[in-house]
């Protein structure tokens, strides 16, 4: 029987996916496989799985020559699993040794979801922070989020989108609950099928189980949804991940509001001020009435002090956007190296 598969989809990751693989394959033991499903990637990626793959039945390559998109492609490498769990695994981040161990001994109370953390490291894989999906939630905890109030407290308490499973390899949940979502076509347009399959089961009654463990190394500066520049990349979590939210639990929901909440924390002024300038500057590269629309969205309606924020970003001149993106780099820089 296998218990637990490691799904990994991929495109034109090649120069990633081997480390990637590298730090799984000693993780691996008995009821545990790997899939990689290949979008039809046009480097080297098949040639890097095909060496690992040597002498290894537990790692399954597949390449269906098109490139179906992320949220199918994900729905793809999950269909092809044979495990009672699915832990979708990025093919650029790096499993820390012992995770499957974890992962195994941890389903054994056969939770719906488990949900894992992560250390954020930069592009060449040096760490940089962590990344707790919640506040003042440290410890283990169980939540069976059909009871309302337990609900209420897991939204209230999110503090990264990864609470409501954005992060493809921070949920490990069993197959049976993705199998039976009821999920709209529209939800394979937003890049977060993840939480349109996982989120779309908390009203028939799931259990999540925040185990507070780190077992991976996310690669940051890597985001392959920023492929149509960076005001869509906006786009895609204000409007997907909202769209998602009000679609399932309702337009001023609670929970809606509080995934939009998590939104504004995760994508702050000092990340969208860069993308004002760019659209200033090369207006061939970005839109700046798609910009204005995008921030109008993310922060009006949500209170004065996110008017206050908006106001600030309409207003703030070229030269102090450049100031303040010089002193935000040069922090970064200080802070990598000590």
């Amino acid at each position: 029987m296998i218990k637990l598969s490691i799904c990994i989809p991929t495109y034109n990751f090649g120069k990633f996916i081997g480390q990637t693989l590298d730090s799984i394959i000693p993780n691996l033991r008995d009821g545990v496989e790997v899939i990689v499903l290949d979008g039809g990637s046009t480097d080297d990626t098949a040639n890097t799985v095909a060496a690992r793959q040597h002498d290894l039945r537990q790692l399954t390559y597949y390449n269906q020559g098109f490139r179906g998109g992320i949220d199918r492609d994900i729905e793809k490498v999950v269909s092809l699993a044979q495990g009672k769990y699915c832990w979708l695994f990025s093919a650029d981040d790096i499993m820390l040794p012992g995770a499957i161990d974890k992962v195994i001994d941890a389903i054994k109370s056969n939770d719906d979801i488990y949900l894992c953390e992560h250390i954020l490291c930069s592009l060449e894989m040096h760490p940089i922070c962590t990344y707790p999906p919640f506040k003042n939630i440290s410890n283990p905890r169980l939540f069976n989020l059909e009871d309302i109030s337990q609900r209420k407290e897991y939204f209230r308490s999110a503090r990264t989108s990864e609470a409501f499973f954005s992060f493809m390899s921070s949920p490990i949940f069993k197959k049976a609950v993705w199998d039976e979502a009821e999920i709209p076509e529209s939800f394979r347009n937003t890049c977060w099928i993840v939480a349109g399959h996982l989120l779309s089961m908390i009203q028939k009654g799931i259990t999540v189980n925040y185990i507070a463990d780190k077992l991976l190394y996310k690669r940051g500066d890597n985001d392959s949804f920023s492929d149509n520049g960076t005001v869509n990349r906006l786009r895609i979590s204000v409007e997907g991940l909202a769209f998602i939210g009000e679609t399932v639990f309702g337009v001023g929901s609670p929970e809606a509001l509080h995934i939009k909440r998590v939104i504004r924390n995760e994508w702050t002024l000092r990340s969208i001020l860069p993308m004002k300038l760019l659209a200033i500057t090369s207006p061939q590269q970005e839109d700046m009435r798609d910009l204005n629309n995008i921030v109008a969205t993310h922060y009006l309606n949500a209170g004065t002090l996110n008017f206050c924020k908006y106001t600030l970003f309409r207003l703030m001149p070229i030269w102090l956007i450049r100031l303040f993106i010089l002193f935000v780099r040069t922090y970064r820089r200080t802070v990598l190296t000590h």
